[in-house]
């Protein structure tokens, strides 16, 4: 479902975010990319969702090098995808039925599906009772319920979350957490990536680690990788 070969990236800074990386990550799949803040596993999610380019390499999503997509399939390319943001990125005018009813409208969902399928994925997610509450009324952890009901509305194939428990506490954490395992049982690819260590180590999932741009360990099952470069 998600492929680099042989892919780099280097800001305009001369940083190299991501040097040589070589990855496949099959559908069904649950991974995280983990390592510490500035490491390149944002860029690596960036490069996934089109919003950066590499300068090197190819990427390819579903069987498409997104590489030499065009800009005007940029759109379609993101709708086989819901993302998940550290910062939730809702809006702030509308209600938690009407953040969610936004990614459908978007693509021209009719009013009668919307209808249907919105209470059925607030309802997954816990907040069917707070449809009509506005986000600045919600806690943390429950804007960021809204924001992976948003992603999930569209019954995208994978769900990509960019270190979704960074302003959340422990045990909030823990429930998105476990909210986005629930999601992918029922089938959705998930990669996250984090440095939530506690969290990694308890889930036990394929843990991809990358340090200075280089993927330097790839478990199918196991917990947070601590670069062994540095000891």
């Amino acid at each position: 479902m998600i492929r680099f070969e042989d892919v780099s990236k280097t800001y305009a800074t001369g940083v190299e975010a991501v040097k040589n990386a070589n990855l496949e990550i099959e559908k069904g799949d649950f991974a995280f990319i983990v390592g510490s803040s500035g490491c390149g596993k944002s860029t690596m999610i960036k490069m996934i969702l089109k919003e950066i380019e590499p300068n090197s390499g190819r990427i390819y999503i579903n069987g498409t090098d997104i590489t030499r997509l065009p800009k005007n399939r940029i759109p379609h390319l993101r709708r086989s995808m819901g993302i998940v943001f550290q910062d939730f990125r809702l809006l702030e005018d509308k209600t938690v039925y009407e953040n969610v009813a936004y990614a459908m409208r978007v693509i021209g969902t009719n009013q009668r599906a919307i209808k249907k399928q919105v209470p059925n994925v607030l309802s997954l997610v816990g907040l069917l009772n707070k449809s009509k509450a506005y986000p600045n009324e919600l806690s943390g952890g429950e804007q960021q319920r809204v924001a992976v009901a948003r992603a999930i509305v569209n019954n995208p194939m994978m769900l990509i979350a960019d270190e979704p428990t960074g302003n959340l506490d422990p045990e909030t954490a823990w429930e998105i957490m476990s909210l986005l395992n629930d999601i992918n049982r029922r089938g959705t690819t998930v990669v996250v990536a984090t440095h939530a260590k506690e969290i990694v180590d308890k889930m036990e999932k394929r843990v991809i680690a990358i340090d200075k741009g280089v993927i330097y360990s790839d478990i199918k099952k196991g917990g947070y990788v601590n670069d062994h470069r540095d000891n």
